[in-house]
């Protein structure tokens, strides 16, 4: 039995991703096309105001795109469970049994943003998410209800939410500087051309790097809940598998 590590868990979740490229990779397409398709037809031109230009270019879009990621994570997991031990199978029945995982995926998220209005309401919010990390997973895994695949996770978690924290907050933390790479120097050099096409393609740039962002955020769930299986239960990946037959 082998305990939870976050970079252990984040180089199989590279090597998820890395086998299952193509499959995976088009899942998301579809998922976050009405985001990326709408910013790429809107004329930024229209807006009457900066806050208008912000909210329509930055602020909506990352709201669908974190809603929309609720959809794509439980959707990985079979495919990603299965993939640990070493079987290929459809994208669609991954898919199918996925469904099992998105009501407490969203429960999750929406949980989190209505914190965020409030104050110190991040940080209860990265505590909540700790807890709750693989209940999607688990959901999807085990045939749990919403509440009772929430209740699992919290007893997967258990001594393991500090390495979970400091995994979402290693992603997170490339993001922001992949993001600040970007935009600071379009900010010291606003160059010549039109200023609202340099802000749709920032906003198209950034929703693309969310959308990568997302995608592998679901693959490491679904990695998190077959290590914390083993780690917590010693139930191997092979017999974490079979609970799918």
């Amino acid at each position: 039995m082998q305990e939870f590590r976050v970079f252990r868990a984040l180089g199989m979740s590279f090597k998820a991703w890395f086998r299952n490229f193509v499959p995976i990779t088009l899942l998301a397409a579809v998922v976050y096309a009405p985001v990326i398709i709408w910013l790429v037809t809107a004329d930024p031109h229209g807006a009457t105001s900066v806050d208008e230009l912000v909210n329509n270019y930055f602020a909506r879009p990352i709201y669908v795109l974190t809603g929309l990621s609720t959809l794509l994570a439980p959707m990985l997991t079979y495919r990603i469970v299965q993939d640990l031990n070493g079987t290929r199978v459809s994208m669609l029945t991954s898919v199918r049994y996925g469904v099992r995982g998105i009501l407490p995926a969203i429960m999750l998220a929406a949980t989190t943003n209505l914190l965020a209005l409030l104050p110190f309401g991040g940080i209860i919010g990265a505590i909540i998410t700790c807890i709750w990390f693989v209940a999607a997973p688990a959901a999807v895994a085990e045939r749990l209800g919403p509440f009772a695949a929430l209740t699992r996770s919290a007893q997967l978690t258990t001594g393991r939410r500090g390495g979970i924290f400091g995994l979402t907050f290693l992603l997170g933390l490339i993001v922001v500087i992949a993001v600040m790479a970007y935009v600071l120097p379009m900010a010291n050099n606003p160059g010549d051309g039109d200023p609202y096409a340099r802000i749709k393609q920032a906003a198209l740039v950034i929703s693309i790097g969310m959308c990568v962002f997302y995608t592998f955020m679901g693959i490491v769930e679904a990695v998190s809940y077959a290590l914390l299986r083993q780690d917590k239960d010693g139930v191997t990946h092979e017999e974490l598998a079979r609970v799918f037959e």
